[in-house]
């Protein structure tokens, strides 16, 4: 992607980042009720933004991202649901894993995270 424009479209697909709003409240366990006071909006308005039919705004993703913890930039990026709910999976098999696999598991999630905040200072540069 190298005309700034096309990756500005992707970033901010509203389908998908609705899509990745409800990944991670279900990821978390919490209703739509629940972020949809937290945002203090209807559940109707907030389930809309979720299904990508109404603009989400950086505001809204901010306000969004600190109450299910999670970084703005996994909002942002398109389907970031796949790799969550791979990782989750894996969590879930934990037990079936035996201490070095749950080690090296535990690596590549640092290694994840570094290149995730590599990526970030690229994207805020990007946009700057």
């Amino acid at each position: 992607m190298s005309d700034p424009s096309q990756f500005k479209e992707a970033l901010l697909d509203n389908q998908s980042i609705g899509h990745n709003m409800m990944t991670f409240r279900k990821l978390r366990s919490l209703k739509a009720m629940e972020l949809a006071f937290h945002l203090g909006i209807s559940e109707a308005a907030y389930t809309k933004y979720e299904r990508g039919e109404t603009k989400i705004t950086v505001e809204l993703i901010k306000r969004y991202a600190d109450y299910v913890q999670v970084d703005p930039i996994y909002i942002l990026t398109i389907r970031p649901g796949q790799l969550i709910e791979y990782f989750y999976e894996l969590e879930k098999r934990k037990v079936q894993m035996d201490g070095c696999q749950f080690d090296a598991l535990i690596e590549i999630l640092r290694q994840l995270k570094d290149s995730n905040d590599a990526l970030k200072s690229l994207i805020k540069e990007a946009i700057v």
